[in-house]
């Protein structure tokens, strides 16, 4: 493997495979989460909205983002049920210029409820936009019973 100019030998790759069995988890991010919408301004042109954690659309994107990717993987519908999405602690803002456009995205704690199959989700797939760009991942940090 090719890193900058180095030559690298991968000798081993590890796989850490987690089975959420709680409908709350709490997660720490490893990159920024972006949760956007692209809107229109009164003369028509195309502005980017960015959200964070706690506005009042961020909970139905963040579910809407995991069923499509549940559906994307599984083939059929997700579960009906909303994710919750509630700050722990400060978030921090990361803007990020990539490709000549700005993303704005957050960083922090998060705890998360709702259908064990949309968690399962968020933890092996990300959550949010731009996850190709390698944004939204996060990391388990505790199953808790709250």
């Amino acid at each position: 493997m090719q890193f900058g100019k180095e030559k690298l030998e991968v000798t081993k790759v590890y796989l850490k495979k987690l089975e959420i069995n709680d409908d709350k988890i709490v997660v720490k991010t490893l990159s920024p989460i972006v949760l956007y919408s692209t809107l229109f301004r009164p003369d028509g042109r195309k502005y980017t909205c960015f959200f964070q954690p706690g506005d009042p659309d961020y909970n139905r994107l963040i579910t809407e983002n995991l069923r499509k990717k549940y559906h994307a993987i599984h083939g059929k519908e997700a579960p009906p049920d909303e994710v919750n999405v509630v700050k722990m602690g400060r978030q921090n803002l990361a803007i990020v210029k990539y490709k000549d456009f700005i993303i704005k995205g957050y960083t922090g704690k998060l705890k998360l409820e709702g259908p064990r199959e949309l968690l399962q989700m968020a933890v092996d797939g990300s959550l949010g936009s731009k996850n190709s760009q390698g944004f939204g991942c996060v990391e388990l940090e505790l199953i808790s019973k709250f």
